[in-house]
């Protein structure tokens, strides 16, 4: 596929308008006022009491706090993320939809592509007709002691337009009136003359061609299009970004309910063991379960931090001013995470990924933009061969709208109206032209660097896909690893139970090999849902290599006209 083609599709896989065109009234800057909604809404935040730190082992549990009234009751084990107005649940299409549409980040890089554009029309003006004008006053008076009847002054004006030509060449037309007012022995005399003329200027061998003198115009379009697939990278980006925020966020939650299991085991088993002191329990098994609570504790703690961090992770990539950072409203995610497998046929996946990447996209527009510098640099080594022509209609009258000098001996003759020409040929060229050789010798250097770059793009394009691809049939396989060995801890720890019902003994041993196999079924389901959130992220990275991350999430990228 061409550059331009593999550039319109890169153009068009993706959504957002690119905003870069400033109004002509400039937006007021108001560094203290930009901050008044985060500042406002931060007042909103209420921080969780803290707890005094304990001084000694401290628990309902232990025998001798178990009869006490007003001993501190146990925590539930269950306690709601947040309040129920405070929650908010989103699925990923609604998140991705917000941040693609306010995500400062995109907004901020969408600005590029526009100023890029400013460049491309700033090497188009070159061509743009030119109009000039001036006016000279000159004046010649001697010393009444040397007056020989030469003094004179003289007004001479100039208008035109002139404009440089695609071929390298430039044109002017123009109109040049002269008065010109003299005294000598017959007395004082005025006269007017007109001169119209037009004149070519146009190289022959060097700085000849439209491909010379229009580079600047193609190699600003082609960093323009470069910054537009800079664009659409930023764009990918923070859609990998959300996506996996958004997984990581269901796999954070998911962790707070395993932790909040745990431990509520942890406390019966707790409860039991104190409950059976002095029978077949001892004060060191009530204090190991003692331990696994509080370790349960703080893990959970943990936990609901995480969902805390990740929920302002989202905010804070979407910047929509609904869900402002500094709030108070806690996101949750909506869509349960895809656990069916889905087949990539390989080799399908590597060529869309060489017709999608913006990398290639971007090296192809980068050996354009060689290329038409090493043609630059191959005329260059060129002789400076302009062919100059010039014609000139003038007329010239007296004051009183007669011919100047007629019938006599003068620069106009008998007739004041007379047509000029000229033709001529301008020749240089440096000796040894080692400048020149060495530029178009750097040209052809650089347009193969830029080649090999591309063949090496190829390569990493490859790896990326093979690699994404072999990361989600790994993260596949290992959800079916892991939940057979939740499924497994989940029974080891089911026929500890049952032993435990059927009046097994708690002796030290079995109540250590309980809260084991309790935290091994916490371990076990933690595994799962980190192999289920893996495959999901997995599975977007590999769009991502294969350049189709935008289309997958139905994102249209276009261009907004400039006013």
């Amino acid at each position: 596929m061409g550059t331009k083609n593999l550039t319109a599709v890169a153009m068009a896989a993706a959504l957002v308008v690119i905003s870069g065109c400033a109004s002509d009234q400039d937006e007021r800057f108001d560094p203290r006022g930009l901050g008044n909604a985060q500042r406002s809404v931060s007042g909103t935040y209420v921080p969780e009491p803290l707890r005094t730190l304990p001084t000694q082992l401290e628990s309902p549990f232990l025998p001798e706090n178990r009869n006490k009234p007003n001993y501190p009751k146990e925590a539930p084990a269950s306690q709601p993320l947040a309040p129920d107005n405070k929650v908010v649940r989103l699925p990923l299409r609604e998140i991705t939809q917000r941040a693609v549409a306010t995500n400062l980040s995109v907004k901020v890089s969408g600005y590029t592509p526009a100023i890029d554009e400013t460049r491309v029309t700033e090497a188009d003006a070159r061509f743009d007709p030119e109009f000039f004008t001036n006016l000279t006053y000159r004046t010649n008076r001697q010393p009444e002691i040397q007056f020989t009847g030469d003094n004179s002054e003289q007004w001479q004006g100039e208008i035109g337009i002139r404009q440089l030509l695609p071929s390298g060449g430039q044109i002017e037309a123009s109109l040049k009136p002269v008065r010109y007012h003299f005294t000598n022995g017959a007395g004082e005399q005025t006269v007017t003359s007109q001169e119209v003329g037009l004149q070519l200027t146009q190289p022959l061998l060097r700085d000849f061609g439209s491909t010379v003198n229009q580079a600047r115009i193609v190699i600003n379009r082609n960093n323009q299009r470069i910054s537009v697939l800079d664009f659409r990278k930023d764009l990918e980006e923070m859609l990998r970004n959300v996506e996996e925020v958004y997984w990581r966020l269901v796999q954070a939650q998911q962790n707070v309910g395993i932790q909040e299991r745990l431990l509520q085991r942890s406390i019966d088993t707790s409860d039991i063991t104190s409950k059976r002191y002095n029978q077949d329990v001892t004060l060191e098994q009530i204090s190991n379960a003692v331990s696994r609570v509080e370790s349960a504790r703080s893990d959970l703690i943990r936990a609901r931090q995480n969902v805390h961090d990740l929920s302002d992770r989202l905010k804070n990539l979407m910047n929509d001013p609904d869900f402002p950072v500094a709030g108070d409203i806690l996101i949750l995610p909506a869509d349960a995470p895809m656990e069916q497998p889905i087949i990539f046929d390989f080799q399908d996946a590597v060529s869309t990924g060489l017709l999608n990447r913006f990398e290639l996209g971007q090296q192809q527009l980068r050996v354009d933009s060689a290329s038409v510098a090493m043609e630059v640099a191959k005329n260059n080594r060129l002789p400076q061969l302009n062919l100059v022509g010039s014609i000139g209609l003038i007329s010239a009258e007296d004051g009183e709208g007669q011919t100047f000098f007629e019938g006599t001996n003068n620069n106009f003759g008998e007739d004041a109206n007379a047509v000029s020409w000229s033709l001529g040929l301008q020749f240089a060229h440096k000796i040894g032209n080692r400048e020149a050789l060495a530029i178009f010798r750097r040209s052809q250097l650089q347009r193969q660097q830029a080649i090999d770059q591309y063949r090496q793009q190829i390569d990493q394009v490859t790896l990326d896909i093979k690699l994404a691809q072999r990361e989600m049939e790994t993260s596949y396989q290992a959800i079916a690893q892991t939940r057979a060995a939740r499924f497994a801890a989940s029974k080891a720890l089911e026929v500890v139970q049952t032993l435990e019902t059927n009046g097994e003994p708690l002796v030290r041993q079995f109540v250590e090999t309980k809260l084991n196999r309790q935290q091994e079924l916490a371990q076990a389901e933690r595994a799962e849902a980190d192999a289920i959130a893996s495959y999901n992220i997995a599975i977007s990275r590999l769009e991502s290599a294969k350049g189709t991350l935008l289309r997958y999430n139905n994102v249209i990228m276009e261009e907004k006209p400039r006013p």
